[in-house]
């Protein structure tokens, strides 16, 4: 059975604000450095539309130090695993909505999900994003403990990316 993750974040900008950040080939780059992973890359960028209704699908790719990893995990995999993160996003609303999925290479490991960002209520001039998946691991006796370890990673990057975002939108 899938773990489920959930993260919200609040930032001091509209929803216009951070989607343009979260589709900017400059800022992408900076966080993926900024947040500590390996042979950090943007494997693709993909915006389409006007301002105010462009689509875009992010792809990035990094590996995750093995030192970092709990020792169960990191035994299970050679080297520094690599995750490969997609972003598929799409005006909702006052804001925005993306379906993600990010993989681990050479394991049976995914994390998918949905991102809402919108208008923080009761906050004009703010948004919040939302972050709800399901990592999955589908290896018996040990699956559901990596899966923890997946989205509890996951979590930790999520906010680093969102201190790395407040950060650029306070100039």
């Amino acid at each position: 059975m899938p773990t489920s993750m959930s993260v919200v974040q609040e930032f001091p900008a509209p929803p216009s604000a951070v989607y343009a950040l979260l589709i900017d080939r400059e800022f992408l780059a900076g966080r993926l450095a900024d947040c500590g992973g390996v042979n950090p890359e943007i494997v693709s960028l993909d915006v389409a539309g006007e301002n105010g209704a462009q689509t875009a699908t992010v792809v990035t790719r990094q590996a995750i130090p093995s030192d970092v990893l709990p020792a169960m995990v990191a035994s299970l995999m050679a080297g520094n695993p690599v995750t490969e993160r997609t972003e598929t996003w799409k005006p909702a609303g006052d804001g925005y909505s993306a379906d993600f999925s990010v993989t681990v290479k050479g394991a049976p490991a995914s994390l998918k999900g949905t991102m809402v960002l919108a208008s923080a209520a009761g906050n004009p001039g703010s948004s919040t994003l939302t972050v709800e998946g399901a990592a999955a691991v589908p290896i018996p006796l040990f699956g559901g403990k990596i899966e923890e370890v997946i989205a509890g990673q996951i979590g930790e990057l999520l906010q680093m990316e969102g201190d790395y975002t407040r950060a650029r939108l306070a100039g």
